[in-house]
């Protein structure tokens, strides 16, 4: 009942709670360190103290989330962090016949080097139903945004997929399928490529990201120290402007 109720345009309270909570934390535990840190050196080295150990800390953590690092035991597995694109069928495009420059191999269909999964030992048995569910996903959108001036809506479910077959062009692999609309219309043609997509990403941006960020700070909080340590070893102390 919570997730139907509205906070406002395309948000949904538990989205909106999510962010709140998100940010609460951060303030929470890092602004907490960060109070502790600026009693004792300082705002400004304080900040940088908290600064530098915190990106140090993202470049770790995003280098386990990429790559595992062996962080649970010699089995861990990769991609641990957020998720990027996974892997999924992309549509093609869908119609009564089709021909494609990039992919000449379409317009064979149905015939040789198209072919269907034969038996369990087939690894190409598994992929029929995710691409089944993308070709009623892509049909069913494409409809609905055909239909958005009149109201009227259809589901995935609304569309009937048969005579799955499979091909390959390179390194790319195809896949097509007839469809037809439940309630009535001729069986068009539905052709879709496999993207790989993009799982460790995000990932990546977070160790880029905190690269950049502990190499900025590094060399302010260097400077920041010999100047401390210069007026705890008989240096000149700033003039006292109150507590830190």
């Amino acid at each position: 009942m919570i997730a139907g109720i509205s906070c406002g345009p395309g948000l949904t309270c538990p989205s909106f709670v999510g962010y709140i909570t998100v940010a609460m934390a951060f303030v929470l535990f890092v602004g907490s360190i960060y109070l502790v840190l600026a009693a004792v050196f300082g705002p400004r080295m304080g900040y940088l103290v908290l600064a530098t150990a915190f990106f140090g800390w993202m470049i770790i953590f995003s280098m386990i989330w990429a790559w595992g690092l062996l962080s649970q035991g010699p089995t861990t597995k990769t991609n641990l962090g957020p998720r990027g694109t996974e892997p999924h069928w992309q549509a093609l495009g869908a119609g009564v016949e089709l021909s494609s420059d990039r992919y000449p191999v379409i317009s064979r269909y149905p015939g040789d080097p198209w072919v269907t999964p034969h038996g369990i030992d087939d690894p190409r048995q598994a992929s029929i139903g995710t691409v089944t569910t993308a070709v009623q996903d892509f049909l069913a959108e494409e409809a609905n945004t055909q239909l958005a001036k009149s109201g009227q809506t259809v589901e995935p479910t609304d569309f009937t997929v048969t005579n799955v077959e499979f091909a390959s062009a390179g390194k790319t692999s195809l896949a097509a399928a007839r469809a037809v609309f439940n309630q009535g219309g001729p069986a068009v043609l539905v052709f879709a490529y496999h993207d790989s997509g993009n799982v460790p990403i995000y990932s990546y941006l977070f160790l880029v990201a905190s690269i950049i960020g502990f190499a900025v700070h590094l060399p302010f909080l260097d400077k920041a120290e010999r100047k401390r340590k210069g007026v705890l070893t008989g240096g000149k102390a700033p003039p006292f402007l109150g507590p830190a």
